[in-house]
């Protein structure tokens, strides 16, 4: 006996099915084209119908996910060299999963390191590479721009004006968490934009005051306050360092904290006790336990080029030796030794001449720091190596040298060794001595 089938059924029936069609185009569909399709990126191409239907079923994400655990098991136990390649593997099945691009720049760009936890910085453009193709697969999200904008502020530590254009585009984002937009104040500040720095700050209290009068959790009062002291902090140290005084054209007239310029007085010397491995001494000014000097090993004729390539190949310059440490002061002075022969991969030395480069930019110093030198170095002077012209509008310290090959060898003539110290270098008896012992927490 066929079952009595009330109108009221069918027209329930007929209601939820459209409804579900409803549904699906006006809100299922284009959530899942805008966060999963892989429609756009063109990555079916070249598929035949077998493989089409799993990756319709979802098996290029299993696989991937698959992938990306086995990646993570290299990267622990060493394996570099598999690492890269892997990495490239799953974003091109899944371009889609953010965390991917964000971890696996991480570990390119941080995390292949030297016997003494240097960064390898010929991989950054290939970080900096991967997470821009995470950009262009995935426009909707803060994720990519953020740390893209994180990369060029804290590791490339240059250029900020590129760590300003990303972060600008990453506050943007509807997903963007509030906690995170307060770092574009700290990139203009370090791009020299104090005006547009207080104006962002104006702009998140005024947000966050709107937050907390319409929730008046703990977490919204939280944000509000320390937004809130971010901006008084940044106000009274405008006032204290002379800005608004300059402005105002009466610096001369008040006791700023950036008057009576610290003499850096910067003096080094450099000296080749083992094959590729060098000593690192000297003096700066800089009144604080604790501040770094920057210093670079390079081939003479290296730039490293901080925009990548079009294509993401992961081919770094494996011929080129590039190396940068940050030296730790104490007592008014530096002492570092530097190991560079038991990575070859890293440091292959094979150019016949090289440059050594110290360098201190004041847009990167601590605020404590910035309290006596300024911003923009005003409160700080150096009669051999103080640079106005490579940083338009900022005082940086700028020392260059060049070494040879044999020199760093100890090749030739240089067989015993090889010293330079630069004018006005004078050693301590501690220069002979142990070396200044960076604590760990403190490297970067």
């Amino acid at each position: 006996m066929r079952p009595n089938r009330s109108p009221l059924v069918w027209i329930a029936l007929i209601a939820l099915f459209a409804t579900q069609g409803l549904m699906s185009q006006r809100a299922i569909f284009p959530t899942w084209k805008q966060n999963y399709s892989t429609g756009e990126l063109r990555i079916d191409r070249g598929l035949n119908a077998d493989q089409l239907l799993a990756s319709l079923a979802g098996l290029r994400e299993m696989v991937a996910g698959i992938l990306w655990v086995e990646t993570d098991h290299y990267f622990d136990t060493g394996q570099f060299d598999a690492v890269l390649p892997l990495i490239r593997l799953v974003t091109w099945l899944n371009p889609r999963q953010v965390e991917v691009y964000s971890t696996g720049a991480w570990h390119i760009a941080y995390n292949f390191t030297d016997e003494q936890n240097r960064s390898d910085r010929r991989y950054i453009p290939l970080g900096l590479r991967l997470l821009q193709e995470g950009v262009q697969n995935n426009p909707n999200t803060y994720e990519m721009y953020h740390e893209t904008g994180w990369m060029y502020y804290h590791k490339v530590d240059d250029d900020y004006w590129k760590a300003v254009h990303w972060f600008e585009q990453a506050v943007e984002k509807k997903d963007i968490l509030p906690a995170l937009k307060s770092i574009l104040s700290n990139a203009y500040q370090r791009n020299g934009q104090l005006d547009e720095s207080l104006n962002w700050y104006w702009t998140l209290q005024e947000e966050a005051e709107r937050q907390y009068a319409q929730d008046s959790d703990i977490m919204s009062m939280n944000r509000r306050d320390t937004i809130e002291r971010n901006l008084n902090n940044q106000i009274v140290r405008m006032t204290q360092r002379g800005v608004f005084g300059r402005r105002a054209g009466v610096y001369d007239q008040y006791p700023y904290d950036t008057h009576d310029p610290v003499d850096l007085n910067f003096t080094f010397s450099i000296r080749v006790v083992e094959p590729k491995v060098i000593r690192v001494t000297g003096t700066w000014g800089i009144p604080t336990t604790g501040a770094r000097v920057r210093m670079q090993l390079f081939d003479h004729d290296y730039e490293l080029k901080w925009e990548p390539a079009e294509d993401l190949n992961f081919d770094r310059d494996a011929d080129r030796t590039f190396m940068q440490d940050e030296l730790y002061t104490q007592n008014g002075r530096f002492d570092r030794k530097i190991d560079m022969s038991r990575n070859p991969n890293m440091y292959p030395f094979t150019a016949e001449r090289y440059k050594v480069v110290f360098y201190y930019n004041p847009r990167s110093a601590p605020a404590h720091i910035q309290d006596k030198i300024g911003w923009d170095g005003e409160g700080m002077t150096d009669q051999r190596y103080l640079d106005t012209e490579r940083r338009p509008g900022t005082r940086i310290l700028y020392a260059e040298i060049e070494l040879t090959r044999d020199q760093l060898l100890m090749r030739g003539d240089y067989a015993n060794g090889y010293v330079y110290n630069s004018p006005g270098f004078v050693a301590a008896e501690s220069d002979t001595g142990p070396e200044i012992v960076i604590p760990r927490t403190l490297r970067k």
